[in-house]
């Protein structure tokens, strides 16, 4: 079953990120009546692999943004939850804007971000939008899939409960933890692209231990809900 995009322009193209291959194979089998080739540029849907990490991901979606030329952008993949009682293992979230942790001074609880010393990530100069700490996404209101709040992207994951329960008091916003959101919203502000970003749950934050994770679970719970976004159009919340 296709998406109905009748009511959109007809020039629409989506393009669709993904961190790795572990996660794109799945996402990609379980979309694929919708997909286009993702060799070939054009009207309909594309998906690509990103890379691992905040580097890879924002030079490669900088640079598939400039060659597909998309209407919009969904990144797609698997996060770990601050609270498992909230947001369990084996489902997805949907994000209403992302920050950035490790880009600053400082470690630990000397830490400071770059908004907190005084600078910008990117200042705002020429026409060209400002990008601080904190990066808000499209949150279109949808009673199927509501945003669940804020997703912190790191440098490197929780290592332990210690590292979750630090990260969890420095952003009490925080609902989940990845490596690739911020960096990808980087790009898109920068590009003028709207973006949200969908993430499944596959373990609790700082949880190394792969024997408890559900990726499985966490990548279909993902798929269903990129249905239901991708078949509305996105229309910023006020």
């Amino acid at each position: 079953m296709g998406f109905n995009l009748s009511f959109q322009d007809a020039n629409l193209s989506d393009l669709i990120l993904v961190p790795t291959s572990l996660e794109l194979e799945p996402l990609r089998r379980q979309l694929s009546d919708t997909a286009a080739d993702s060799s070939e540029a054009g009207e309909g849907i594309f998906f690509q692999r990103i890379g691992f990490g905040p580097i890879a991901a924002a030079a490669r979606t900088g640079a598939l943004v400039a060659r597909y030329r998309p209407s919009r952008v969904l990144l797609l993949g698997i996060a770990g939850s601050f609270d498992v009682q909230r947001f369990p293992v084996g489902t997805a979230c949907r994000f209403d804007r992302v920050i950035c942790d490790g880009i600053g001074v400082g470690q630990s609880d000397q830490f400071q971000s770059a908004e907190d010393i005084g600078w910008k990530q990117f200042a705002a100069r020429d026409a060209m939008p400002e990008v601080s700490d904190a990066i808000a996404l499209v949150a279109t209101f949808d009673p199927r899939v509501p945003c669940a709040g804020t997703l912190l992207s790191v440098c490197a994951g929780s290592a332990n409960s210690q590292d979750r329960d630090a990260r969890a008091a420095r952003y009490p916003s925080a609902v989940a933890e990845d490596m690739e959101g911020f960096a990808v919203a980087v790009a898109c502000t920068l590009a003028g692209v709207p973006l949200q970003i969908i993430r499944g749950i596959s373990n609790e934050v700082g949880d190394r231990e792969k024997a408890n994770w559900r990726i499985d679970d966490a990548l279909r719970a993902t798929a269903e809900m990129a249905k239901q976004v991708l078949d509305h159009a996105w229309m910023p919340t006020v």
